[in-house]
């Protein structure tokens, strides 16, 4: 399996597309150029959040972000964030340093990947 299948959801991206119509890859870029203006915000909250030792707010943050990356079929992405909520919630805040490292990785390898469909 190739890299961009465990990063991507491309039944999402292929449903972005479609609803651009005639514009799909116009339409697409579009929306992932929300996303990327959107991700710094996102993820400071997660690191501020995480800084303060605020689980509540960090699990908010992380659903926030997980939100939006499912919007995109950022799935991996989505994952981590969903593990970040829940341990927010469990107010587990042991593991979140490496998760925020691991968050902001798999957040480049994504749209590296996202990058090469929609040139």
């Amino acid at each position: 399996m190739d890299a961009d299948n465990v990063l991507l959801d491309f039944d999402v991206i292929n449903s972005l597309k479609e609803l651009g119509g005639d514009e799909g890859d116009a339409f697409l870029k579009e929306i992932i150029d929300l996303y990327d203006n959107q991700y710094p915000e996102l993820f400071n909250n997660i690191r501020i959040n995480a800084s303060l030792r605020d689980p509540l707010k960090l699990s908010q943050a992380a659903h926030a972000l997980k939100g939006a990356s499912l919007n995109i079929g950022a799935k991996e992405l989505d994952a981590v964030c969903k593990e970040i909520e829940i341990n927010g919630k469990e107010n587990n805040l042991q593991p979140i340093p490496d998760m925020i490292y691991l968050l902001e990785e798999i957040h480049k390898e994504t749209m590296k990947a996202i990058k090469e469909i929609i040139r």
